[in-house]
């Protein structure tokens, strides 16, 4: 253990530069700043504090009521949150979490200075401890790191890459498979998609280095070993990644491959994913010192790692490619596999830096080169920082980098590069060199770690306490009935709905149910890309979706009376016709209702009303625009004649009896980050605007303008641009009506216990149906009098249970799709690996009649794989 001692200082460097950081800058904890921003806002941080809530019992980790108005939360865990370190949210308050995260982001980093320095030590045993450190820090600081860190999972899989290259070079060295074995599986539960490329590198690699690094004579054995110990890891996940591939494949991120593949353009947006390889300047570096070795002194394994630096990097520059490494496309991140390239540039400077030396003492010029290097690298970095950290910074504002910005990265990843050029020279001539060598190159690296820091993770970071009025709303409401809350507007982050603790339809993760985010479309939510928020919609949809509910802006305007709890910024109100989660329906007839109408949203509304409450009267009726201006008015398109100059359309709307109007445009179902009706519209009532730019991202849901009476309203909307429409205009639906149907709905008394859905509910005749506005998922089986009931899909998405006359117990019992057939599956495939550790050199001199044959089948599968990466998606782009 004394040899690996020396592993320590890395991950102790990366806790000296990292606290020092915060303590300049005043962050956590010395401070009340957060690193926190983009995905961990969004995703991360409320996700721990959901976890924080599975771990108390407040809720499930499969049944998960509190996203999406009930979803799987185990896909969800291990997409974003399945850490070890996660366990530490025991120990905080949820506000404290955006506190946590600093702390978590520095113990990752810590990890991974650690990982890398071991594997160093022991795969490049010639390297110095100052060297090792080196090499580590330019790990744990690289742009993989600086450029990700909100997704913290992608830390976790970097501190496991250099454990999983140990256990390969294990099992193909000496045979040994365990520690790939668990390296693999960990890297499976740690985050499941980006294990998709971990696979991918895993085939490419082992063919190369095959290749290259092992005698004919073994090769047998070796992928024998591969092969069988890869089928164990999936054996042993399958609990994992089964469930876990359902819940994708019924995400609205799936779709068609061919179609993926079709779009965008050839080349990259190679601006931010070279950013994200040069932000390490030892690439350039070690790309320099391996072709100066060709024909000298260079062997087969810088070869091999040449080989995997170039596949790797081959992506970052084309888009066709790229994609198929991200199973088909991304929305940002485009090198989540970043790590790899960035790792192996280390590995290969790192053999050269070790080649054996001179020990000649010859000119000293390269000591005078190496020490004015690093004093420019220090000059570079503190000229950008101060002069052009506006242009460095663009990244962190955009999640993509501007062509300015890579450039700079560029000439301080040159410098950097040129600097770790002539320290390397001056290693390879004596000792007393390599000594000092070696401090030069500690310096440039430290000089390395605190310019990425000071540009990745000073520029975005906020103050925690500004969340403080989003958490204060927890634990505010007391009910115990099934019920959600929503928002009067797109607040903050829609993930914080839940993460307070609230049932929710808001969610935005890549494994939004397609089917929930279309109903939530088409039932007048604001939706876009993977989001839905959960405001938006009409009193009846919010009725019976169980919205009781509301989040809104405090000193707006609310009844007071309504307001149960308020402070400095927001207030919760409850909705005076909200209704809990389940409610009775005398008369429904499922097959009837089983899917929406292709209607307009408030057609829809229309067409829930009318089946749900069979009544003869209409609720909404649609308003007739009293003056047109310029707009021409057809049933699927707004058109300005005279294109130079905006159009107006004007209601006059007369009102006697309550009446609650509704403005909506909506175009399409789609999941699309920007809509073509975007920022179309601007609607003012009475003289005041109320929406300058509609529809939008924050808010493309159907408008409430509000509950009028005995007055006139004048509302005049601004046409922009000519669009394309399917839903379009003014409604206006009687309150007296909607009151009047509403409250004789008959209410279910349901509560959630584990990953059940329990209670009573009291039915007036045989054959009335329990509504139930949850996402209808294959893994729901439902239970009325202890007895298995089927489970009618209605209203696209949403569930129906047929109850019998008089007091029914219910219960709802959800398990992941998958989970079961999975669960089982790695039950055996732990006895599979118990007995092959048991009867391995029998298995094994069993096994070699084989050996033959499986080099063929993995040739095959080598084949298929570098043809499905990297030629398919060009024919398939060429051919568009």
């Amino acid at each position: 253990m004394r040899k690996y001692c020396s592993c320590i200082i890395a991950p102790a460097a990366v806790m000296g530069i990292m606290l020092t950081l915060y303590a300049c800058y005043s962050i956590y904890p010395f401070g009340d700043r957060t690193i926190a921003w983009c995905d961990m806002n969004q995703q991360v941080i409320p996700f721990l504090m959901d976890f924080k809530d599975i771990l108390s019992g407040k809720t499930n980790l499969f049944l998960n009521l509190q996203n999406a108005g009930g979803m799987s939360f185990w896909g969800v865990f291990l997409f974003f949150i399945s850490s070890p370190f996660t366990l530490l949210v025991l120990l905080v308050s949820k506000q404290e979490i955006y506190h946590l995260v600093n702390i978590l982001v520095l113990l990752k980093m810590m990890t991974c200075g650690f990982t890398a320095s071991i594997f160093f030590r022991r795969r490049l045993g010639t390297l110095n401890w100052l060297q090792n450190a080196s090499l580590s820090l330019m790990y744990a600081f690289s742009g993989y790191a600086m450029f990700y860190y909100q997704n913290h999972v992608w830390l976790d899989m970097m501190y496991l890459f250099p454990v999983l290259l140990i256990g390969l070079l294990n099992l193909a060295e000496t045979g040994k498979p365990r520690l790939y074995i668990l390296t693999f599986s960990a890297i499976m539960a740690v985050n499941f998609y980006l294990s998709y490329m971990v696979s991918v590198f895993l085939v490419l690699a082992a063919g190369l280095y095959l290749a290259f690094c092992t005698p004919k004579q073994t090769r047998g054995k070796v992928l024998l070993l591969f092969g069988a110990s890869t089928f164990l890891v999936m054996l042993l996940t399958a609990v994992i990644w089964i469930p876990s591939f359902y819940q994708y494949l019924a995400s609205a991120r799936s779709g068609s491959l061919l179609n993926k593949l079709r779009g965008g353009n050839l080349y990259s947006q190679w601006e931010t994913n070279a950013s994200v390889i040069l932000a390490t300047g030892a690439l350039i570096t070690a790309l320099i010192l391996y072709f100066q070795s060709l024909g000298k002194s260079h062997n087969r394994k810088t070869d091999f790692l040449f080989c995997m630096i170039l596949l790797t990097l081959i992506p970052v520059f084309i888009d066709p490619i790229n994609k198929m490494w991200h199973t088909g496309s991304y929305q940002a991140f485009p090198v989540r596999y970043g790590y790899i390239p960035i790792f192996f540039s280390l590995i290969l400077y790192g053999i050269l830096l070790a080649q054996p030396r001179t020990f000649k003492s010859g000119t000293r010029i390269p000591l005078f080169l190496g020490i004015f290097s690093v004093f420019g690298v220090a000059w570079l970095a503190f000229y950008f920082i101060d002069q052009k950290y506006r242009t460095l910074t663009v990244y962190t504002r955009s999640l993509w980098c501007s062509r300015s910005e890579f450039y700079l990265v560029l000439i301080f990843s040159a410098a950097a590069a040129v600097s770790n050029y002539f320290i390397a020279s001056l290693c390879r001539r004596n000792r007393n060199y390599e000594k000092i060598g070696s401090v030069l190159l500690c310096l440039t690296v430290f000089i390395e770690c605190v310019f990425n820091t000071t540009v990745y993770m000073v520029s975005p970071i906020s103050n925690a306490s500004s969340y403080s009025s989003i958490t204060d709303l927890a634990e505010r409401i007391q009910d115990d009935d099934l019920y959600r809350v929503k928002t009067k507007q797109k607040y903050f982050e829609v993930n914080l709905i839940g993460a307070l603790g609230y049932n929710s339809l808001s969610h935005y993760t890549s494994l939004t149910n397609q089917n929930f985010l279309y109903l939530m479309k088409k039932l007048g939510y604001s939706s876009y890309w993977m989001e839905v928020s959960s405001n938006g919609g009409t009193e009846l949809s919010d009725a019976l979706l169980g919205n009781r509910y509301t989040i809104v802006h405090s000193g707006n305007g609310e009844e007071s009376s309504r307001i149960i709890y308020q402070n400095d910024r927001y207030a919760i109100e409850q909705n005076p016709t909200g209704l809990p989660v389940g409610v009775l329906i005398p008369d429904l007839n499922p097959a009837a209702v089983q899917k929406l109408p292709q209607s307009s949203r408030v057609g829809i509304q229309e067409f829930l009303f009318e089946s749900i409450f069979q009544a003869k009267e209409q609720l909404f009726t649609e308003c007739v625009p009293t003056k047109l201006d310029n707009v021409s008015i057809t049933k699927n398109k707004i058109i300005r004649p005279n294109s130079a100059h905006p159009g107006y359309i004007t209601y006059s709307i007369p009102v006697s009896d309550k009446t609650t109007l509704y403005f909506d445009c909506f175009y399409k179902l789609s999941n699309k980050l920007v809509e073509p009706i975007n920022s179309s519209l601007s609607i003012s009532m009475n003289g005041k605007v109320v929406e300058f730019d509609y529809p939008s991202q924050n808010n493309n849901a159907i408008l409430n303008l509000g509950t009028f009476q005995n007055q006139n309203v004048d509302i005049e909307v601004e046409v922009k641009k000519d669009i394309s429409v399917s839903s379009f205009g003014l409604s206006a639906m009687k309150n007296s009506v909607f009151q009047r149907v509403i409250h004789s709905l008959q209410s279910a008394s349901l509560r959630q216990q584990g990953n059940s859905i329990m209670g009573t509910a009291k039915a007036n005749s045989d054959g009335e149906y329990l509504f139930l506005p949850i996402n209808y998922d294959a893994g729901y089986t439902a239970y009325v009098n202890d007895q298995k009931v089927p489970i009618e899909p209605v209203f696209d998405s949403m569930m129906a249970i047929k109850l019998k006359k008089g007091e029914n117990t219910v219960s709802i019992r959800y398990i992941p799709q998958g989970f079961l057939a999975g669960m089982w599956i790695s039950v055996i495939g732990g006895i599979a690996c118990v007995l092959a550790a048991r009867f391995k050199t029998q298995l094994l001199q069993k096994a070699r009649a084989i050996e033959y044959p499986i080099q063929i089948v993995f040739s095959l599968v080598f084949a298929c794989v570098f043809f499905m990466i990297y030629i398919f998606p060009l024919l398939v782009f060429y051919k568009k």
